[in-house]
């Protein structure tokens, strides 16, 4: 498979929310004038025992081909793989701007974010994996990001502010932490290097639980970015339940930057 350099790569999985995945990485591709190249696994294919494994992807590839004819990007690709959907992502996301999935899926293909496939590509993927959940309707530009001073959140800011940079977006760094009157020098030193940017970056200090604050301040995003891991309380933002609050409860596609 050779993905395009610097594509937004998604994973197919031919349900209502795979569509609504692909509906925004479409669109996101357009905008950056970038390629879409779109993965569909045929080991996740339902009810196909009796199917030779090749073609098992076939009746999910058709419609998708049928929506691809309606794209917003410039070009776009189709790949069938026989291996797991989360391998063949993680391989291709050293080539992607970005690697997409959709945040549940009910239809022909199996489960690709709630299980080991969201755990390995989010924690495996060389570039930053967006989920897209629903419900969800494009805003005013807003990106929100959480940082924590580690070098995840670093990186996690860095991103946003190149994604807003290409998208003409804002931001909104949230610092969010258990105590009043609060301050870490390596949040104040990394906030001081983001301003330098250009990029319009918006700033608040909240006391709270990281995920809940960062759902709520979903609510008037277009994107919420975070890193993987990072110091207390953005560490586990991925790992365990802290996950699923992040999106159960986001009104926005979610960004892990590695």
């Amino acid at each position: 498979m050779m993905t395009p350099e610097g594509a937004i790569v998604l994973g197919y999985g031919g349900s209502e929310h795979s569509k609504i995945a692909l509906t925004w990485a479409d669109n996101i591709a357009a905008e950056l004038s970038r390629p879409l190249q779109v993965i569909v696994s045929a080991l996740h294919v339902r009810g196909a025992a009796d199917v030779p494994q090749h073609l098992r992807a076939g009746h999910v590839t058709d419609e998708l081909n049928q929506l691809l004819a309606e794209a917003k990007a410039a070009q776009t690709s189709v790949t069938n793989v026989l291996n797991s959907p989360g391998d063949a992502l993680v391989r291709e996301s050293k080539h992607a701007y970005l690697t997409v999935l959709g945040a549940r899926t009910h239809g022909p293909l199996q489960s690709m974010v709630y299980g080991s496939v969201s755990q390995h590509v989010t924690r495996q993927a060389t570039g930053p994996v967006v989920v897209v959940r629903e419900p969800y309707a494009p805003r005013a530009g807003l990106i929100v990001v959480g940082i924590d001073g580690s070098e995840p959140s670093k990186h996690a800011l860095e991103f946003a502010m190149r994604h807003a940079r290409d998208t003409g977006g804002r931001i909104l760094a949230m610092h969010v932490h258990k105590h009043d009157g609060h301050t870490d020098g390596k949040v104040d030193q990394v906030l001081a290097e983001a301003r330098l940017n250009g990029v319009p970056l918006e700033i608040e200090h909240v006391r709270g639980v990281a995920s809940e604050k960062l759902a709520e301040a979903s609510r008037e995003a277009d994107l919420l970015v975070t890193g993987t891991r990072g110091r207390s309380p953005l560490s586990t933002l991925f790992l365990g339940s802290v996950t699923q609050e992040v999106l159960q409860h986001s009104q926005c596609p979610v960004a892990v930057v590695r």
